[in-house]
Order: C-alpha cells, then sequence, then structure tokens
C-alpha cells in the first residue's frame, strides 16, 4: 500500500501498530522463509522471501486484514502486489527516491535500513530476502550518485514548511511548535530554522531527548504536559512522532485554544496519525496531514522528471545485474556438491597412491598439490557454464548437472 493508490486515511488504518505481533504471526506461517515490514509516512509494506506466494498471499492479507480491523475486500482492492524479479526492480526504485512522494528523497534509505534491521531483531527475515535488499540498497546508492537525484531535492521538511507559507504566509515572525524529535522532526527544524524562525519550542515524550534534540538542532525544549498551553501560543504546529495513538485531539486541547486570535495550522506529518480528524472541526484551526503536501511533490517533480530519465536506464542495469546474480546462486548447491563429491574421490585415490608409493614429505606434498590442480581444472570449466545457465535462467542445465552429479 503506498500513496499512489491509498489515501493516507486508508494507509493510517493499515499500519501495523504492534510489527513484533505481526512478525510473530508472519514466521509462524509455514510458507514464509522470511519477511521485512516498512512503513513510513507514505507506504505501509510487506516483502516476503516464500515458496509459493499465490498460495499464500490471501492468508497473510486475511491477517492483515484482522490485524487492522479492515475489511479484506476493500484491503485487496487497494493492494499493489509484485513477485519475482518484479520485486528486485521496485526495491531498487524504491531506494534511489523514484518511488517516492518527493521524488529523490533520501530519508528512504534510512527507513530501508531500520526496517531491514527490525526484522532482523525479531528474527524475521532470511539471507535471501537480506541479499536483495542490501543489493538494491547497493544499486540505489550507485544511481544516486552518478544522477545527483537526491541532491536539492525537496525534503519533507521543507515540503511541509512550504505548505505552511502557502497557508499561513511568511513564518519569519511565525511561533512554531514541533511535536517529535526523530528524523522528520530532524529535518522539519532544519526546514524552519532556513526560513529564519526562531522561536520554536520543542516537545517529545522524553525531556531529556527533548534537551538533547534542542542542543544539537535548535529550540526551546518544553514538558509534553505544557503543550495544551504552548498550542494556544502557536501559529504553526508540526506534529512528526511515532506514537501509536492520537495525540492531540478534539477535546483534549479545545479547553486551551482562543477562537478570536488569527488561524493556526497544525500539520500531522506522523506515520501513523497523532492527531485526531475532528481537530478540523475547531474554530480558528486550519488542520492539514501529509496528503496536502501531494501538489508540492507533484511540482517538484516536474522539475526533476530529467533526472528520473537518467536514473532509469541505471535502474534496468541494476536490476538486470541483480537478478543474474540472484539466478546463478540457485547453481552454488550443485557446485558445492560437485566440488566435493570430487574432492572425495581425490583423497581417496591420493591415499592410495600414497600406500603403495615410497615417498619423501616434500613429494607426498607436491603429489596433493598435483591432485588439486587436476581437480579444479578439469572442473573449472563446467562450473563456469552451470553459473552461467543459472544466471540466463536455464533451470534445464541445472536439473540435468544435478542428476549427472547427484552421487548415489
Amino acid at each position: 500500500m503506498n500513496y499512489k493508490r491509498t489515501s493516507l486515511s486508508n494507509l493510517d488504518a493499515l499500519t501495523l501498530r504492534d510489527t513484533r505481533l505481526f512478525y510473530n504471526i508472519l514466521r509462524a506461517h509455514p510458507g514464509v522463509n522470511g519477511a521485512v515490514i516498512v512503513q513510513t509516512c507514505n507506504r505501509v509494506e510487506l516483502f516476503l522471501d516464500a515458496e509459493n506466494p499465490d498460495l499464500i498471499r490471501n492468508e497473510i492479507l486475511r491477517h492483515w486484514a484482522l490485524e487492522t480491523k479492515f475489511k479484506l475486500s476493500e484491503l485487496q482492492e487497494l493492494l499493489e502486489s509484485r513477485n519475482g524479479d518484479e520485486v528486485v526492480e521496485y526495491l531498487v526504485r524504491l531506494a534511489s527516491g523514484l518511488e517516492s512522494m518527493l521524488v529523490g528523497e533520501n530519508q528512504i534509505i534510512g527507513q530501508l535500513k531500520n526496517s531491514l534491521q527490525e526484522a532482523r531483531s525479531n528474527q524475521a527475515t532470511s539471507p535471501q530476502l537480506e541479499d536483495v535488499l542490501n543489493r538494491a540498497l547497493s544499486a540505489a546508492a550507485m544511481i544516486r550518485e552518478r544522477t545527483g537525484i537526491g541532491r536539492g531535492t525537496v525534503s519533507l521538511g521543507s515540503a511541509a514548511v512550504k505548505l505552511a507559507e502557502q497557508t499561513l504566509g511568511k513564518l519569519d515572525a511565525a511561533r512554531v511548535l514541533l511535536l517529535g524529535t526523530g528524523q522528520v522532526g530532524m529535518l522539519v527544524m532544519k526546514a524552519v530554522k532556513a526560513r529564519g524562525v526562531a522561536n520554536i519550542a520543542v516537545a517529545s515524550r522524553t525531556r531529556q531527548r527533548t534537551e538533547s534534540f534542542c542542543r544539537t538542532f535548535g529550540g526551546t525544549p518544553v514538558d509534553f504536559q505544557s503543550v495544551p498551553s504552548q498550542l494556544e501560543k502557536s501559529d504553526l504546529v508540526i506534529v512528526a512522532t511515532r506514537a501509536t495513538n492520537y495525540l492531540l485531539t478534539k477535546e483534549w486541547i479545545s479547553p486551551h485554544l482562543n477562537k478570536t486570535r488569527k488561524p493556526r495550522l497544525i500539520l500531522d506529518l506522523s506515520n501513523p496519525r497523532n492527531v485526531s480528524p475532528d481537530v478540523e472541526e475547531l474554530e480558528g484551526v486550519i488542520f492539514k496531514t501529509i496528503d496536502d503536501l501531494r501538489g508540492i511533490a507533484d511540482e517538484a517533480l516536474a522539475k526533476r522528471r530529467e533526472l528520473v530519465k537518467q536514473a532509469d536506464p541505471l535502474v534496468r542495469q541494476s536490476v538486470d545485474k541483480i537478478i543474474a546474480m540472484l539466478h546463478r546462486e540457485k547453481a552454488e548447491p550443485i557446485v558445492s556438491n560437485i566440488y566435493r563429491r570430487a574432492d572425495e574421490i581425490r583423497e581417496e585415490e591420493l591415499g592410495k597412491a600414497l600406500s603403495i608409493l615410497k615417498l619423501t614429505p616434500d613429494q607426498q606434498e607436491a603429489l596433493k598439490h598435483m591432485s588439486v590442480s587436476l581437480v579444479e581444472k578439469l572442473l573449472d570449466q563446467p562450473v563456469m557454464n552451470l553459473r552461467r545457465a543459472a544466471g540466463r535462467k536455464d533451470d534445464r542445465v541445472l536439473t540435468v548437472a544435478g542428476e549427472i552429479f547427484g552421487g548415489e
């Protein structure tokens, strides 16, 4: 699920609040070898290493619907699904920033790495899935370097500030309240300060974390309990936390708002949403979400279309290379078995020869080296051909090789 086909409200509803629990569900499924869940402001995506995707797809979706209390039929209508080589291409594009609302944005790299780390900590990933993700990240780094698509991009923070300027006018004299001290909060702080804003209050659940954030990036730390009173003083409130519930609700903040003062803007950049939709009903409040950044994203994309054109052929080359490598790895169990069987025979025949020949230690060592070299040279070309066959997806050759060298 991502922003291209799914509204922010639906993405919010489909966000897995307890990823540890869902990883347990995925791990328990016999058809799933590994899984990585990627959740950002603009996407909720599951990457699976599965024996038979078609068989497990509906079952996994059913679990997803149950966990989020979302209608299964509606979930299936919103879903985008990819299998096999299509997944490799999507991951390379995703890591390159080509699938982001703000084309080329760099946040997605860290988000993918964090998602992979979370999957590892839940013992949910698999060697093949990690391999594909790491290769995609490596390819994306090359694409970003060669095209410059990640340089000078509109970050989520600067897009949010631009939206605020379109709504409130110049912000240099504005009083800003930032809720959240994570990566998005950092981007927002940099963008706000770049506009010359000096009056910025910062709050998070942990006072120590808030103070550390302000020492590094600026702003004045305030206690989270004082947020309602801070709202009354603020022209712009930007919420970007990782809380799984609504932090700002109509009921909570209504008593603290002066209805007669000029409008204040509340902008929710969180995933899942941290501001209740009913806040929009409050007089004197303009409420916007990340959905409202789409216009800015479209404008940024128009300026970057040439860079996207440069990136597309590099994506294709990288994907072809990764796919060939992945297919070549299919030959490795057969190659390993060939070398193992050949080495067993070499050791056996070498032992027979050494038992009847009266050789010095140096001569024995020379004979051993010769036997190893002979086996390697005899197998070098057949093994190379096997790997090439795997790279071009010639499973027929692999099957025959497996039967020929299968042993007993």
